[in-house]
Protein backbone atom coordinates (compact mmCIF):
# COMPACT_ATOMS: atom_id res chain seq x y z
CA UNK A 1 0.00 0.00 0.00
CA UNK A 2 3.06 2.50 0.73
CA UNK A 3 4.57 1.75 -2.61
CA UNK A 4 1.34 2.64 -4.65
CA UNK A 5 0.60 5.57 -2.63
CA UNK A 6 4.41 7.29 -3.64
CA UNK A 7 3.36 6.03 -7.53
CA UNK A 8 0.19 7.44 -7.23
CA UNK A 9 1.67 10.90 -5.43
CA UNK A 10 4.63 11.16 -8.24
CA UNK A 11 2.18 10.22 -11.07
CA UNK A 12 -0.29 13.48 -9.93
CA UNK A 13 3.03 15.47 -9.11
CA UNK A 14 4.10 15.40 -12.75
CA UNK A 15 0.90 15.70 -14.04
CA UNK A 16 0.40 19.13 -11.80
CA UNK A 17 -3.25 18.79 -12.00
CA UNK A 18 -4.22 15.02 -13.46
CA UNK A 19 -7.09 15.35 -15.51
CA UNK A 20 -10.61 13.26 -14.26
CA UNK A 21 -12.02 11.24 -16.78
CA UNK A 22 -16.04 10.14 -15.88
CA UNK A 23 -17.54 7.21 -17.74
CA UNK A 24 -21.23 7.30 -18.05
CA UNK A 25 -22.57 4.02 -19.81
CA UNK A 26 -26.17 3.73 -20.87
CA UNK A 27 -28.57 0.94 -22.62
CA UNK A 28 -30.76 2.24 -25.42
CA UNK A 29 -33.49 -0.08 -26.63
CA UNK A 30 -32.74 -0.67 -30.43
CA UNK A 31 -36.57 1.52 -31.21
CA UNK A 32 -35.12 4.52 -29.47
CA UNK A 33 -31.57 4.27 -31.09
CA UNK A 34 -32.06 6.69 -33.49
CA UNK A 35 -33.75 9.52 -31.98
CA UNK A 36 -31.17 9.13 -28.99
CA UNK A 37 -28.46 9.62 -31.18
CA UNK A 38 -30.66 12.37 -33.41
CA UNK A 39 -30.05 14.28 -29.90
CA UNK A 40 -26.57 13.63 -28.95
CA UNK A 41 -24.71 14.45 -32.46
CA UNK A 42 -27.00 17.42 -33.36
CA UNK A 43 -27.40 19.14 -29.52
CA UNK A 44 -25.70 17.55 -27.13
CA UNK A 45 -22.45 17.38 -29.09
CA UNK A 46 -22.94 21.56 -28.89
CA UNK A 47 -23.67 21.84 -25.69
CA UNK A 48 -20.42 20.53 -25.06
CA UNK A 49 -18.17 22.00 -27.59
CA UNK A 50 -19.65 25.40 -25.64
CA UNK A 51 -18.57 23.80 -22.55
CA UNK A 52 -15.04 22.96 -23.80
CA UNK A 53 -14.99 26.90 -25.08
CA UNK A 54 -15.70 28.50 -21.92
CA UNK A 55 -13.11 25.82 -19.91
CA UNK A 56 -15.52 23.88 -18.17
CA UNK A 57 -14.63 21.03 -20.14
CA UNK A 58 -11.44 19.58 -21.80
CA UNK A 59 -13.16 16.86 -24.05
CA UNK A 60 -16.72 15.12 -24.20
CA UNK A 61 -17.20 12.42 -26.57
CA UNK A 62 -19.63 9.79 -27.34
CA UNK A 63 -19.04 5.85 -28.02
CA UNK A 64 -21.28 3.42 -29.31
CA UNK A 65 -20.51 -0.24 -28.39
CA UNK A 66 -19.31 -2.66 -31.06
CA UNK A 67 -20.92 -6.05 -30.82
CA UNK A 68 -23.14 -5.66 -27.78
CA UNK A 69 -24.87 -8.46 -26.05
CA UNK A 70 -28.46 -7.95 -25.36
CA UNK A 71 -28.02 -6.80 -21.44
CA UNK A 72 -25.32 -4.70 -22.02
CA UNK A 73 -24.77 -0.69 -21.56
CA UNK A 74 -24.55 -0.21 -26.07
CA UNK A 75 -23.39 3.98 -25.61
CA UNK A 76 -21.33 5.32 -23.50
CA UNK A 77 -20.16 8.95 -22.86
CA UNK A 78 -16.68 9.95 -21.46
CA UNK A 79 -16.34 13.67 -20.01
CA UNK A 80 -13.11 15.00 -19.38
CA UNK A 81 -12.10 17.68 -16.89
CA UNK A 82 -9.13 19.44 -15.96
CA UNK A 83 -9.07 17.98 -12.07
CA UNK A 84 -11.70 17.28 -9.73
CA UNK A 85 -12.61 20.82 -8.45
CA UNK A 86 -13.89 21.03 -12.31
CA UNK A 87 -15.20 17.54 -12.07
CA UNK A 88 -17.63 18.31 -9.36
CA UNK A 89 -18.71 21.62 -9.72
CA UNK A 90 -22.51 22.43 -8.64
CA UNK A 91 -23.88 22.95 -12.15
CA UNK A 92 -23.96 20.60 -14.84
CA UNK A 93 -22.56 21.75 -17.99
CA UNK A 94 -25.11 20.64 -20.37
CA UNK A 95 -28.33 23.03 -18.55
CA UNK A 96 -27.87 25.49 -20.80
CA UNK A 97 -29.49 23.88 -23.37
CA UNK A 98 -31.78 26.57 -24.26
CA UNK A 99 -29.12 29.08 -24.41
CA UNK A 100 -27.25 27.43 -26.90
CA UNK A 101 -29.95 25.49 -28.96
CA UNK A 102 -32.97 26.66 -28.03
CA UNK A 103 -34.56 23.68 -26.58
CA UNK A 104 -34.80 23.58 -22.43
CA UNK A 105 -32.77 20.88 -20.98
CA UNK A 106 -35.71 18.96 -19.08
CA UNK A 107 -37.60 18.84 -22.66
CA UNK A 108 -34.90 17.63 -24.78
CA UNK A 109 -33.77 14.94 -22.52
CA UNK A 110 -36.80 14.09 -21.46
CA UNK A 111 -36.73 10.58 -23.74
CA UNK A 112 -33.45 9.85 -21.70
CA UNK A 113 -35.55 9.47 -18.38
CA UNK A 114 -36.74 5.94 -19.83
CA UNK A 115 -33.07 4.39 -20.69
CA UNK A 116 -31.37 2.12 -18.51
CA UNK A 117 -28.44 4.19 -16.34
CA UNK A 118 -25.32 2.80 -15.13
CA UNK A 119 -23.43 4.90 -11.98
CA UNK A 120 -20.95 7.07 -13.42
CA UNK A 121 -17.21 5.93 -13.17
CA UNK A 122 -14.45 8.56 -12.24
CA UNK A 123 -10.82 8.03 -13.12
CA UNK A 124 -7.54 10.45 -12.61
CA UNK A 125 -5.61 10.20 -15.79
CA UNK A 126 -1.61 8.85 -14.67
CA UNK A 127 0.04 7.99 -18.12
CA UNK A 128 -0.68 8.75 -21.71
CA UNK A 129 0.28 8.85 -25.48
CA UNK A 130 -1.23 11.43 -27.12
CA UNK A 131 -3.44 11.29 -30.23
CA UNK A 132 -1.16 11.38 -33.53
CA UNK A 133 -4.64 11.08 -35.47
CA UNK A 134 -8.76 11.18 -34.15
CA UNK A 135 -9.52 7.71 -33.76
CA UNK A 136 -12.98 5.71 -35.17
CA UNK A 137 -12.69 2.73 -32.34
CA UNK A 138 -11.33 2.83 -29.03
CA UNK A 139 -10.61 -0.24 -27.05
CA UNK A 140 -11.02 -0.34 -23.07
CA UNK A 141 -9.15 -2.80 -21.10
CA UNK A 142 -10.44 -2.58 -17.46
CA UNK A 143 -8.60 -4.84 -14.46
CA UNK A 144 -7.60 -4.83 -11.20
CA UNK A 145 -3.50 -5.83 -10.81
CA UNK A 146 -2.24 -7.34 -7.44
CA UNK A 147 0.44 -5.29 -7.48
CA UNK A 148 -0.69 -2.01 -9.12
CA UNK A 149 2.44 -0.05 -8.92
CA UNK A 150 4.61 -2.89 -10.22
CA UNK A 151 2.19 -2.78 -13.80
CA UNK A 152 2.24 0.49 -13.67
CA UNK A 153 5.81 0.99 -13.94
CA UNK A 154 6.51 -1.83 -16.10
CA UNK A 155 3.69 0.09 -18.56
CA UNK A 156 5.49 3.24 -18.11
CA UNK A 157 8.83 1.67 -18.92
CA UNK A 158 8.15 -1.03 -21.52
CA UNK A 159 4.81 -0.78 -23.25
CA UNK A 160 4.73 2.80 -23.48
CA UNK A 161 8.17 2.54 -25.77
CA UNK A 162 7.24 -0.05 -27.65
CA UNK A 163 3.76 0.91 -28.25
CA UNK A 164 5.47 4.66 -29.67
CA UNK A 165 7.28 2.38 -32.33
CA UNK A 166 4.50 1.21 -33.41
CA UNK A 167 2.34 3.97 -34.22
CA UNK A 168 0.98 4.83 -36.41
CA UNK A 169 2.38 1.45 -38.06
CA UNK A 170 -0.47 -0.59 -36.54
CA UNK A 171 -3.13 1.94 -36.56
CA UNK A 172 -2.58 3.06 -32.85
CA UNK A 173 -3.77 6.94 -32.94
CA UNK A 174 -3.78 6.99 -28.89
CA UNK A 175 -3.55 5.05 -25.55
CA UNK A 176 -3.67 6.28 -22.42
CA UNK A 177 -4.38 4.81 -18.76
CA UNK A 178 -6.64 6.13 -15.84
CA UNK A 179 -6.81 4.84 -11.67
CA UNK A 180 -10.29 4.56 -10.43
CA UNK A 181 -11.54 7.09 -7.87
CA UNK A 182 -14.98 5.97 -7.36
CA UNK A 183 -16.58 3.22 -7.05
CA UNK A 184 -14.32 1.38 -5.44
CA UNK A 185 -14.22 -1.99 -4.29
CA UNK A 186 -13.82 -6.27 -5.42
CA UNK A 187 -16.21 -5.96 -7.98
CA UNK A 188 -14.85 -2.92 -9.55
CA UNK A 189 -11.50 -2.18 -11.97
CA UNK A 190 -9.14 -0.31 -10.04
CA UNK A 191 -7.60 0.23 -13.72
CA UNK A 192 -8.58 1.51 -16.86
CA UNK A 193 -6.14 1.68 -20.42
CA UNK A 194 -7.76 2.66 -23.57
CA UNK A 195 -6.14 1.86 -26.70
CA UNK A 196 -7.00 3.81 -29.47
CA UNK A 197 -6.97 2.47 -33.38
CA UNK A 198 -7.38 4.47 -36.68
CA UNK A 199 -9.49 1.69 -37.72
CA UNK A 200 -12.28 -1.97 -37.12
CA UNK A 201 -9.41 -3.80 -38.77
CA UNK A 202 -6.68 -2.54 -36.90
CA UNK A 203 -8.66 -2.94 -33.59
CA UNK A 204 -9.87 -6.29 -34.04
CA UNK A 205 -5.97 -6.93 -34.89
CA UNK A 206 -5.14 -5.93 -31.60
CA UNK A 207 -7.81 -8.01 -29.93
CA UNK A 208 -6.03 -11.04 -31.61
CA UNK A 209 -2.81 -10.35 -30.03
CA UNK A 210 -1.16 -8.67 -33.23
CA UNK A 211 -1.32 -4.53 -34.19
CA UNK A 212 0.25 -3.11 -31.46
CA UNK A 213 1.01 -5.56 -29.59
CA UNK A 214 2.79 -7.44 -31.64
CA UNK A 215 6.72 -7.79 -30.83
CA UNK A 216 6.04 -6.66 -26.97
CA UNK A 217 8.66 -8.30 -24.89
CA UNK A 218 6.14 -10.41 -22.90
CA UNK A 219 8.74 -12.09 -20.87
CA UNK A 220 9.23 -8.46 -19.08
CA UNK A 221 5.53 -7.81 -18.50
CA UNK A 222 4.12 -9.45 -15.79
CA UNK A 223 0.46 -10.76 -16.94
CA UNK A 224 -2.83 -8.59 -16.61
CA UNK A 225 -5.78 -10.30 -16.19
CA UNK A 226 -8.26 -8.21 -17.68
CA UNK A 227 -11.75 -8.53 -16.60
CA UNK A 228 -13.57 -6.52 -19.27
CA UNK A 229 -12.81 -5.20 -22.68
CA UNK A 230 -15.14 -3.82 -24.33
CA UNK A 231 -14.39 -1.99 -27.91
CA UNK A 232 -16.68 0.97 -28.82
CA UNK A 233 -16.93 2.86 -31.96
CA UNK A 234 -16.51 7.16 -31.63
CA UNK A 235 -19.36 8.60 -33.00
CA UNK A 236 -18.98 12.05 -32.24
CA UNK A 237 -16.68 14.13 -30.25
CA UNK A 238 -15.88 17.89 -29.64
CA UNK A 239 -13.04 19.51 -30.91
CA UNK A 240 -10.11 21.36 -28.93
CA UNK A 241 -11.11 24.47 -27.27
CA UNK A 242 -11.73 27.48 -30.09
Amino acid sequence: MKQLIIVCVLVISNALYAQIAVFQPVKVPAGQAAQFEEIELNYSKKIAQNAVNDGKLQFWVLFKAFNPGPDDYNYMWISVYQDLKAATAGTPWWNNAEDLVGIPSNILYSGHSTLTWDRSYYYEMALEIPEIAPPTYVLFNFASPENLSASMEQIKTIAIPHFKKKMPSAGLVGWGMGLKITPKGDDYASMMVYDSYNSLEAAMEHLAGRAALEGLPAGKVDPIKWSMRPLMQVLSRTEPKQ
